[in-house]
């Protein structure tokens, strides 16, 4: 157990030291020439996700797994993880593979915000689900039934994002200000914006310490199921000029939030949505990244089983990839097995 916690503290200093890396000197893409591969076909690698207890970290496992399972005696490590920090791993060579929203590799590969430079040497691998969601909950009685009754109210909101400069608030802070509405402006008309995991929000949404809370998910989400049980909770739609202006700066696409994915909804919800990929940088082999692709398809059964958001999941959809360049291992994959 002590090993354990020493190993996350470790771990989680290093994501500390790589997420300033974000927002400061941007180094990047020197290879370590760690080695990711051993003798008779046998795979060496890790990848990094996100936290215990979510949904990356069970796909991380499962990625893992499936490379274990079509190359036995293979080394794959999963590590918990954070999203930005995810990038400045792979990108760096620290780690070999990640998880993250294709969407927010894009802006990495420009160096758009959070990014203060440009991280080219990325590229995807597989798509593992598409449409994640933006869901901006709320409480019905708080009375703002949509963005514009926020800003036309100067309501004092008290509302949560996912973790700073993740790519889940980058969403919802955008949505916000598709209605000229900032943080500033929400701390101004006397409400409050933090930044905190989904489980611990919907715990403060219950105790009525905060209204709202959004972050980009699958539809539906078991969080807001459960929450539904006992709160009358909202989810605001967006118009269709917000959903083009935040497509156009980070990436997303339209999305529809069906009502019946809701017991609480009594309409559709317009929004805007992203996929997330698992992804890689230049430096890996042509060969590994083949077998990434490999193994997943080998076991897709196994795969799709491991969690909800990867139902449906097939070799069309894994190779969905927009806006990033794809690994030439990946494509050779794909290539061979139209």
């Amino acid at each position: 157990m002590k090993k354990n916690l020493r190993r996350f503290s470790g771990l989680m200093a290093v994501v500390f030291l790589l997420s300033s890396m974000l927002v400061g000197c941007g180094e990047r893409g020197a290879s370590t020439g760690s080695d990711t591969s051993s003798e008779d076909g046998k795979l060496k690698l890790t990848i990094v996700g996100g936290s215990i207890g979510g949904a990356w970290a069970a796909i991380g496992e499962g990625v893992s797994e499936v490379m274990r399972r079509s190359y036995p005696g293979s080394e794959i490590a999963y590590e918990v993880g954070q999203e930005a920090s995810n990038v400045a791993l792979v990108s760096n060579n620290k780690v070999q593979l990640g998880i993250a929203h294709e969407s927010f590799l894009n802006l990495a590969a420009k160096g758009k915000e959070p990014f203060a430079e440009e991280y080219g040497n990325l590229r995807a691998l597989a798509v593992l689900y598409g449409e994640a969601a933006e869901h901006f909950l709320i409480l019905k009685d708080s009375g703002m039934n949509s963005f514009d009754d926020i800003k036309d109210n100067n309501y004092p909101l008290k509302v949560n994002f996912n973790t700073k400069d993740s790519f889940m608030e980058i969403v919802g802070k955008k949505c916000l200000e598709a209605y000229d509405i900032t943080y500033e402006d929400i701390q101004s008309w006397g409400g409050k914006v933090d930044f905190m995991s989904m489980g611990s929000s919907i715990d403060l949404i219950r105790d009525g310490k905060i209204e709202a809370y959004s972050n980009v998910i699958q539809v539906p989400s078991s969080h807001i199921l459960d929450a539904s049980s006992n709160l009358d909770l909202n989810l605001l739609a967006m118009s269709e000029e917000a959903i083009e202006k935040v497509n156009a700066e980070i990436g997303t696409y339209k999305a529809v939030i069906s009502k019946d994915q809701y017991s609480f909804l009594e309409e559709d919800v317009p929004t805007v949505a992203a996929s997330v990929v698992l992804f890689t940088n230049a430096e890996l082999s042509d060969d590994e990244a083949y077998a990434v692709v490999k193994s997943i398809d080998e076991n897709l059964d196994y795969f799709t089983g491991i969690h909800a958001s990867l139902k449906g999941l097939d070799i069309e959809k894994l190779q969905d990839i927009n806006g990033i360049e794809i690994h030439p291992g990946a494509v050779k994959y794909y290539e061979e097995n139209k």
